[in-house]
């Protein structure tokens, strides 16, 4: 059994801070950053809910990070071309928005950003079904209507 994880001060993370301002110039925020649009003042109540929540998106996007790394790998040895595909319906997200529904390749780099709290995933994109080719013996084949 886990036990409760107490938090006594704000820690440094460098990106989301980095994210905070770039939700906070658009008044755009993703569905995963309720209640850290706003840094509390230190050592009120609202405090340690803050830093609670912001240490738990850390965890889920450093998953995240290492999960996507994964699956780009998976995808390579299998030849297959992933798509980012948004998993949350709400108000589109400013960073991610130009990416849904987008192929993309093996390189990381080339992903979506993948921000804390980012709610896109890669799906494999589907192949276009191979056309079947006629052999030149056969008749084309007429509709009946």
């Amino acid at each position: 059994m886990a036990l409760p994880l107490t938090v006594v001060e704000d820690f440094a993370w460098p990106d989301f801070d980095r994210w905070q301002a770039f939700f906070t110039a658009r008044d755009a925020f993703p569905a995963r950053w309720d209640g850290l649009r706003v840094v509390p003042l230190p050592h009120s109540p609202e405090a340690e809910a803050y830093q609670q929540r912001k240490l738990l998106l850390f965890s889920e996007w450093l998953e995240m990070l290492a999960h996507r790394t994964t699956m780009l790998a998976h995808y390579a040895r299998q030849g297959i071309q992933p798509r980012v595909v948004r998993q949350h319906a709400g108000p589109p997200c400013p960073a991610c928005d130009p990416f849904n529904a987008r192929e993309v390749g093996p390189d990381p780099a080339a992903t979506p950003p993948f921000h804390p709290g980012c709610r896109c995933v890669l799906v494999a994109a589907r192949a276009a079904p191979a056309r079947r080719r006629s052999r030149p013996d056969e008749r084309p084949r007429s509709r009946a209507g």
